[in-house]
């Protein structure tokens, strides 16, 4: 569904290395890791289009040329589309600085680049301009908030607190756990508060000091949410899409196999699969809840359980792969290799046969 939220211009940070989700960004930004055959950060460009978004900067890092040579000017989707690099890394608010100059005076969106979320737009904006607030934050529930920002509001929802990474003696018994979704609604006064040039954390260092003189708002939603930094949770996020999970993306499914994937008529493609273009399944192979990277081939007889392959990956015959195996561009499992995860096969690397 489609309604404008009355904000037409985004910043994407889509600076970061994406450490966690190597070996399959040793080639490749995060953001452009594919998700149902389009980057990932195109279903974020794809949900903010929706909303009324006609201007889009990339605040950029690791690998920019890659983002910039997929999206141009953005005049083919009806776009306009920016790029900035920091020169150095900028923390979260010094990446959001240092794209002001492609910005108007007039509020912004701002996501993490790394975040799938069909969040309600037009219902963050209405809560930030109903409050007033200088910058406003999306919430999401989890059941152990200690490896996030807990966020506390009052009752209007208004930020009065955040505990980093709380421990069991800091949180109060009964209370939601709530934490940075990783969507914003800044306004100019907002971004005026970070100095420019020079590494911030919003989540650090200007959202605790807006808060201080109560310019924070926060909408908690039950919307769906992931954070795609792991491969684990990259695998999930696929999973969730076919199951229907995520209401701006149609379900392909139990399984979905690109058009342009060529697979034997005795593979049995599992719940769960996601094949990408170019893709080679060959007889008698067997493959599952797994997400299978463009150009690669699986041999006969083989099997792909529950991993992630990147790009033009061989799978020999009759080898296994299961069990969270994460395996770089160009790899190769030789025949009959049987390989059990959680493991990492590196970009370019050979298993041999045992």
């Amino acid at each position: 569904m489609t309604r404008d939220a009355g904000v037409s211009q985004a910043v994407i940070l889509v600076g970061g290395q994406g450490t966690r989700m190597r070996p399959l960004t040793d080639t490749i930004p995060k953001p452009m890791l594919s998700l149902m055959g389009l980057p990932f950060v195109e279903r974020q460009v794809d949900h903010l289009q929706r909303a009324g978004v006609s201007r889009i900067v990339f605040s950029c890092g690791y690998r920019p040329r890659e983002i910039e040579e997929y999206f141009g000017d953005g005049a083919s989707r009806g776009l306009e589309m920016g790029y900035v690099v920091d020169p150095e890394p900028l923390g979260t608010a010094g990446a959001i600085a240092n794209a002001e100059e492609l910005l108007d005076d007039a509020d912004v969106f701002v996501l993490n680049g790394d975040i799938l979320t069909d969040l309600h737009l037009a219902a963050l904006v209405a809560h930030h301009r109903g409050l007033g607030a200088e910058a406003t934050i999306a919430l999401t529930p989890v059941d152990d908030p200690s490896a996030f920002g807990l966020v506390r509001t009052d009752a209007d929802g208004r930020v009065t607190e955040f505990v980093e990474k709380p421990g069991a003696d800091e949180l109060i018994p009964g209370e939601p756990y709530r934490i940075n979704a990783g969507t914003y609604v800044l306004t100019p006064a907002a971004r005026a508060a970070i100095p420019r040039g020079e590494q911030v954390s919003i989540e650090r260092d200007t959202f605790p000091l807006l808060a201080e003189r109560g310019g924070v708002g926060a909408l908690a939603s039950d919307c769906y949410w992931r954070d795609i930094g792991t491969p684990a949770s990259y695998l999930d996020a696929h999973l969730d899409v076919l199951a229907g999970a995520v209401g701006f993306i149609p379900s392909p499914g139990e399984a979905w196999v690109s058009p342009e994937a060529t697979v034997d008529g005795s593979a049995a493609i599992g719940p769960g699969a996601c094949v990408g273009p170019g893709v080679v399944i060959g007889a008698d192979a067997r493959v599952a809840s797994c997400v299978i990277g463009a150009g690669s081939s699986i041999g006969v007889g083989a099997a792909v359980e529950g991993s992630v392959l990147g790009r033009d990956v061989i799978v020999g015959d009759g080898a296994r792969v299961s069990d969270l195996v994460v395996v770089g561009d160009g790899a190769t499992i030789a025949p009959g290799a049987v390989v059990a995860g959680p493991e990492s096969v590196g970009t370019g690397a050979t298993v041999p046969a045992a």
